[in-house]
């Protein structure tokens, strides 16, 4: 949800298939498909093969998903969802009205990196990367949650600056230049994945990159408050 590869295709939204059958059945066709998808990739993946694996017939799957793009879609939607990225509040809500901003700040980027750096996730987000040219409407529920934890960040910054713990002339953009340079950094240094980052070294690549962007946009009251705070505990 976090490469500039994502965020930058211009998709037209299409609607999500309706929420219906049986739960069970709905999680055992889309347990099935994440096991073929993953395995064959989205264009060599066929619903006959979803269907088989599933031990469903093939007519079950149209029913409950209308076709295989809305079942990888859903397949998506279910990992991020497993991660705490795609349910619950925006969030960048948590930074809105913090009281210290720059904690909840920091775990907010751990919590970013270690959902992007979750094996299905990271494994799925490879196979749409391949598929990119091919079928680039894949990439619309990963873009979905993208512009929504944008929107959160750009909302919590706003008000921050407000508060005059930020000076930021454009919350947007600082909120792009937030997520490439912690959950995004992860990714390219973990190759999307597929090298295991330590927690240890996962949290230096995020405070690295926190530390870079307050630098840029911390205001300087806030600034010399938090210099004060570090040289009072040292």
């Amino acid at each position: 949800m976090l490469d500039a590869a994502v965020q930058s295709v211009n998709m037209v939204p299409m609607p999500s298939p309706a929420r219906t059958g049986l739960p069970a059945k709905r999680d055992a066709i889309t347990d099935a498909a994440r096991r073929v998808f993953l395995e064959h990739g989205y264009t060599h993946t066929s619903v006959d093969a979803i269907a088989a694996e599933a031990g469903v017939a093939k007519q079950t799957i149209y029913n409950h998903f209308g076709d295989k793009e809305h079942l990888f879609r859903e397949v998506m939607h279910q990992a991020l969802v497993a991660t705490g990225v795609g349910s619950g509040p925006p969030p960048g809500d948590v930074l809105v009205d913090s009281d210290d901003f720059e904690r909840a700040l920091r775990g907010l980027g751990r919590a970013m990196a270690r959902g992007a750096l979750n094996e299905e996730v990271a494994a799925l987000r490879r196979l749409m990367i391949a598929e990119l040219d091919r079928h680039p409407q894949l990439l619309e529920e990963w873009a979905a949650q993208g512009a929504a934890l944008r929107d959160s960040l750009t909302r919590a910054i706003a008000r921050q600056t407000e508060r005059g713990v930020l000076d930021v002339p454009d919350p947007e953009v600082a909120s792009e230049q937030f997520m490439l340079l912690t959950a995004g950094n992860a990714l390219t240094l973990a190759t999307f994945g597929v090298r295991r980052l330590s927690d240890a070294e996962l949290g230096r690549i995020v405070d690295q990159g926190i530390d870079l962007w307050l630098r840029g946009y911390r205001a300087p009251t806030a600034s010399t408050a938090s210099r004060r705070r570090r040289a009072t505990s040292g």
